[in-house]
C-alpha cells in the first residue's frame, strides 16, 4: 500500500478512537527578492598610505571604475504548521540568488532558522539577525550593506554567517550582524510594545583544556520597540565575550619590543576580542501618513582588545527621510557621521580595530557619509532607483563608500552614483 495512504488512514483512525492528529495543516512558500545595482564610482585621490598618532605618507590615487554588483537577492523557502491548542512550527531558508555569476552561494546561507510559536511568543534556532540589527532596521530606510547604506560606517562593518571566533572581514568586531548558532525569544507585541532577546551557542570550546583562558566566546543581544500610531522609538544592547580567541595573546616583551617606547599593550597587530559591547537607539515620526523622519544612534566599546587593558570606543548618528511622494514616486535622504575614535589602544599600521582607526584617541579619525535615492515603482513588484553616495574620511579614516568601490586611502573622498532595479516574487 501507498505510504501515504498509509498516513491518512492512520490519522484518521487515531481520530475515531479519540486521539488527536498530530499535524492539522502546513504551508510552504517560495518567494525572493532580486537587487542590482550598476554604476560609478569615483575612488578618491591620493590620499595618504596610512595615517597614525605617529606618521603620515602620501597614498597613491585611485582609478575611477563602473561596476555591476548584486546587494542582498535571495531566494526564500518559508513554512508553517499548525500544531494545534494555538502552537505552531516554522521555518525559513534563505539562499543568495546571484544573477551576475561571481560566486556560488551556500543553501540557507542568508537568514535561516526554524522555530515553535505561540501565546508564549516565538523561539528560533539558526543563522539569524541580531536583535538589535533587526531593531535599527525599523529606523534606516537604506540597505545597509549598499553603497548608499551605512554598515560599516555606523556599527563597524556587517558580518554575514559570523561567528564568535576568528576575525575575517572584521566579523569578531562589527555590531551589525547575522550570527550562526543563534537562539533568539521575541515575545508577542502588547500594547505596541514588542522585544526580543538572543544569544550565540557555537561549540568553540570542543578541544581545549582548562588550562586555557578563553574557553565560551558568546554574544547576547536585547532589543526592546515600542509604536504608538506615528511615532515609533526602540534601543537595543549587544554584548560579545571573549570574541577571535583563535588569534591568541601577545606577551608584554613582543608589544614593546614592536614600537621602541610604546606603552605596553600598544601597537598590537591583531585584535583580540575582550568585553565588547554596543548600546543603539532609534526613533521616527510619520507626518500624514507619506513622510517618516528618523534617526539612530550607536555607541561601540571595544574592552581589553590587547589582553593588558587597551580599550577603545566610538559614536555614530545617522538622520534620514524617506518620502512617498505621490504614486509610484519616492524620495529617500540620509546623513550619518562617525565620530573620532577614542581610548588607549593604538594600532599597528594596516591593523585596524574592524574599520575604525584605533590611534589611542589622537582624533581626526571619523568620517561623514550623505546618501540618497529617487525610486519609481513600476508595478507592485518592480521598481527603478537612481541613488547617489558621498563619504568624506578624515585625515586617519579609511572607510570606503560601500560595495563595489576599491579600499579607500586615509584621508579620501569616494562618492557613488548610479542605478538600482529591484524586483520582488
Amino acid at each position: 500500500m501507498n505510504k501515504k495512504l498509509i498516513a491518512v488512514a492512520v490519522g484518521s483512525a487515531l481520530g475515531v478512537i479519540g486521539m488527536p492528529a498530530f499535524a492539522q495543516s502546513s504551508t510552504v512558500t517560495l518567494s525572493g527578492n532580486l537587487n542590482y545595482m550598476y554604476g560609478y564610482y569615483d575612488n578618491g585621490g591620493a590620499g595618504y598610505a596610512n595615517a597614525t598618532a605617529n606618521s603620515i605618507a602620501p597614498g597613491v590615487a585611485k582609478n575611477r571604475t563602473d561596476s555591476l554588483t548584486n546587494s542582498e537577492s535571495e531566494w526564500v523557502l518559508t513554512g508553517e504548521e499548525n500544531l494545534g491548542g494555538g502552537m505552531a512550527a516554522f521555518f525559513r531558508c534563505a539562499s543568495t540568488m546571484d544573477l551576475t555569476g561571481a560566486g556560488a552561494s551556500i543553501m540557507c546561507g542568508r537568514t535561516s532558522y526554524i522555530g515553535m510559536k505561540g501565546g508564549f511568543g516565538a523561539v528560533s534556532f539558526g543563522n539569524n539577525d541580531t536583535p538589535i540589527k533587526n531593531m535599527i532596521a525599523l529606523y534606516d530606510p537604506f540597505p545597509i550593506s549598499a553603497p548608499t547604506g551605512q554598515g560599516a560606517q555606523m556599527f563597524n562593518g556587517v558580518s554575514s554567517a559570523a561567528g564568535n571566533s576568528g576575525n575575517v572581514s572584521g566579523a569578531a568586531s562589527s555590531f551589525s550582524r547575522r550570527q550562526n548558532n543563534l537562539i533568539t525569544y521575541s515575545m508577542p507585541t502588547m500594547n505596541g510594545f514588542d522585544a526580543a532577546v538572543a544569544y550565540s551557542a557555537a561549540n568553540e570550546a570542543t578541544g581545549t583544556t582548562s588550562a586555557s583562558t578563553i574557553t565560551k566566546p558568546r554574544m547576547y543581544s536585547v532589543m526592546a520597540n515600542y509604536t504608538n500610531g506615528p511615532l515609533k522609538v526602540g534601543i537595543g544592547y549587544e554584548r560579545h565575550i571573549d570574541f577571535n580567541p583563535g588569534s591568541g595573546q601577545t606577551t608584554a616583551a613582543t608589544v614593546v619590543g614592536t614600537i621602541a617606547g610604546a606603552a605596553t599593550g600598544a601597537m598590537l597587530g591583531t585584535y583580540k576580542g575582550g568585553r565588547d559591547s554596543s548600546y543603539q537607539m532609534g526613533a521616527a515620526y510619520t507626518f500624514n501618513g507619506s513622510l517618516t523622519v528618523s534617526a539612530i544612534y550607536a555607541n561601540m566599546k571595544y574592552d581589553n582588545i590587547d589582553g593588558f587593558g587597551a580599550d577603545m570606543s566610538v559614536s555614530t548618528y545617522g538622520l534620514y527621510g524617506a518620502w512617498a511622494i505621490s504614486g509610484p514616486h519616492s524620495l529617500k535622504l540620509g546623513y550619518g557621521v562617525q565620530g573620532s575614535t577614542k581610548g588607549t589602544f593604538i594600532q599597528a599600521v594596516g591593523a585596524p580595530v574592524g574599520v575604525y582607526t584605533a590611534n589611542g584617541g589622537a582624533g581626526q579619525s571619523g568620517s561623514q557619509k550623505f546618501h540618497g535615492e529617487y525610486s519609481y515603482a513600476m508595478s507592485k513588484r518592480t521598481e527603478v532607483s537612481l541613488g547617489y553616495a558621498r563619504i568624506s574620511n578624515d585625515r586617519n579614516s579609511n572607510i570606503n563608500v560601500g560595495t563595489g568601490s576599491s579600499f579607500a586611502n586615509f584621508g579620501e573622498t569616494q562618492s557613488y552614483g548610479g542605478m538600482r532595479v529591484n524586483h520582488k516574487f
